[in-house]
């Protein structure tokens, strides 16, 4: 497991520990946002979800925190 993976993991455990439920349940809640999220018709928003890299067929949640996370810091780095 690399550097990012740990991290990806460690927020989802820090979320759960924050909310006192399940890392399982921070999963779903967050596939079930994911999922709303990716049916919009708007083809700007579609062509975000494209970007997110992922290593199978569907973006993970690890897959989004890690892109979200990496997109924080090159937005902090450019300051």
């Amino acid at each position: 497991m690399n550097r990012h993976e740990l991290d990806a993991e460690a927020a989802l455990r820090e979320v759960a520990r924050r909310n006192h439920i399940s890392v399982e349940e921070v999963r779903k809640e967050i596939k079930l946002a994911m999922l709303a999220a990716m049916c919009s018709s708007d083809p700007a928003i579609q062509e975000k979800w494209k970007d997110i890299p992922c290593e199978g067929d569907t973006i993970t949640p690890e897959d989004l925190i890690r892109y979200i996370a990496k997109r924080v810091q090159e937005r902090y780095a450019e300051k």
